[in-house]
């Protein structure tokens, strides 16, 4: 298993081509995350952000021995070769979930006029080192940031808006990545202040930046939840498919 140059993941990209997710996107462009292959020239390609995707033809030995190397946390494979994930099933065993998700349509969306009020003690701000240093230390909102080098390329490459309670975050929608024309949505909720309409206002503010820096903000739905709040904010559904969800 080798780490891939730039230049061997443009000449790996074509093994990707049945997955659109964005966040790939960022590791094909070299902006973001990692691509592994069994050579330099791979058959199979694995490119890791936060998600963990897979293209090419089944090479058990390299799969196995990355499986291996990433370890048993939560995890999330993406692969559009039903071959590589029975294997992927088959070496995590019980852990391994089968998870329906939603891919929308990559186009700008249609954004709804949409107004609120936010009642006492809850605040809309746009992320800062503030938010960013509360995101990281909460385990339901690690994931915000935590594909970024720190506070300072987020900040620069990345963007974010978070609703506060008492100044504490308790909602956010950000950049779970970002590529050279966009971002890839993340969107997360306090479990203790879910069911409030906070991650619609989060998500429509971000959407709403986003478009205004001519931005495409990609949405890649986990569940029928999120695509449903995509679908309100104007997004349309491309496919549905197959990812495997580890539960550590």
């Amino acid at each position: 298993m080798i780490k891939l140059n730039l230049q061997q993941i443009k000449n790996s990209a074509h093994l990707f081509k049945g997955i659109s997710d964005t966040a790939l996107t960022s590791c094909l462009e070299g902006l973001m995350g990692d691509v592994y292959g069994e050579s330099e020239n791979p058959k199979m390609a694995i490119a890791f952000l936060g998600y963990i995707y897979i293209g090419g033809v089944l090479d058990k030995a390299f799969l196995n021995e990355f499986m291996n190397f990433i370890g048993n946390g939560h995890l999330v494979f993406i692969s559009d070769n039903k071959e590589i994930r029975d294997e992927i099933i088959k070496h995590y065993g019980e852990k391994a979930h089968i998870q329906r998700r939603f891919e929308t349509i990559k186009e700008f969306p249609n954004l709804p006029e949409y107004s609120y009020k936010l009642t006492d003690g809850f605040a809309l701000k746009r992320f800062d080192k503030d938010l960013y240093t509360q995101a990281m230390n909460e385990n339901w909102s690690d994931g915000f940031c935590n594909n970024f080098n720190g506070c300072y390329d987020f900040l620069k490459n990345g963007l974010g808006f978070g609703i506060t309670y008492n100044d504490k975050l308790v909602c956010g929608a950000t950049s779970f990545s970002y590529y050279s024309s966009g971002y890839e949505v993340i969107i997360a909720t306090n479990p203790d202040f879910r069911k409030r309409g906070l991650a619609r206002i989060a998500s429509y503010e971000f959407i709403k930046e986003s478009l205004k820096q001519g931005r495409l903000p990609s949405w890649d739905a986990a569940h029928e939840v999120s695509l449903h709040l995509a679908e309100w904010l104007g997004y349309k559904l491309d496919y549905e498919y197959t990812g495997i969800s580890i539960q550590a």
